[in-house]
């Protein structure tokens, strides 16, 4: 990896950072697609372990204001999604599965548009820590169907729930892929590079959050979900 390209990485982390410290998720949405063009190894090994140092930082500023409830509920739900994860990594293509999330999140924001919202209770909190350990664990993008169930939460509570959700369902996922031998030193040492970015982005989130908790949580959360959507559909079917 050439010293251009760690620098075009952290730069286009540090604002995928951003954005997911003024919202509550959406780093690695922004960031992947872009990373995978510039140098593919960025993807998936170094962006998965910076995901836990992220989401520690914000867990930290957010804390107070989480919803333990919805919190434990959704990490139930991950775990069976990330073993199926694993097991569907060994039989189905990425791109398939790619396809399928993307309509099924194309889908969510339609029903949306059209007034309806899931409810937030043990069983949605359970099936969307489910879907999002499953798509989190095979196609890297695991933030939306949690957040869609989360999105009617004030914007404190909404972050305060969705980052120790995120610290710890992706290190869940990074361990269970280290063992399937995913990982590697080369992945350890750009993570390292990519680390300035990090703590820049979630520095820089901190003013921005008023702005997003004036009503405006759940205009963010399906805007980024379609985006995950359409990049999900692009990249598969290219």
């Amino acid at each position: 990896m050439t010293p251009f390209e760690t620098a075009v990485g952290m730069l286009v982390y540090l604002v995928g950072c951003v954005i997911q410290g003024a919202i509550g998720f959406g780093a690695n949405l922004f960031a992947v697609p872009i990373l995978a063009l510039v140098n593919p190894g960025f993807v998936p090994g170094p962006v998965l372990m910076i995901n836990p140092v992220l989401n520690a930082m914000l867990t930290c500023r957010e804390r107070g204001h989480v919803d333990g409830e919805a919190l434990g509920w959704s990490l139930t739900g991950r775990l069976p999604g990330i073993v199926g994860g694993v097991v569907a990594l060994n039989l189905v293509s990425k791109d398939r599965l790619g396809v399928l999330f993307g309509v099924l999140l194309l889908g969510a924001v339609a029903l949306k548009a059209c007034g309806m919202h899931p409810r937030r209770n043990r069983g949605t909190l359970f099936a969307a820590g489910t879907t999002s350990g499953f798509m989190g664990t095979t196609v890297g993008v695991g933030g939306p169907p949690v957040a869609m169930v989360l999105s009617d939460l004030p914007g404190p509570a909404f972050r305060a729930t969705m980052s120790p959700y995120f610290l710890v369902g992706t290190s869940l996922s990074v361990v269970a892929l280290a063992l399937g031998g995913q990982f590697g030193v080369d992945d350890l040492v750009i993570a390292a590079w990519l680390m300035p970015g990090v703590i820049a982005g979630a520095l820089l989130s901190g003013p921005l959050r008023s702005h997003i908790d004036a009503g405006r949580t759940t205009t963010a959360v399906y805007a980024l979900s379609t985006v995950a959507a359409v990049t999900l559909l692009v990249r598969s079917l290219a």
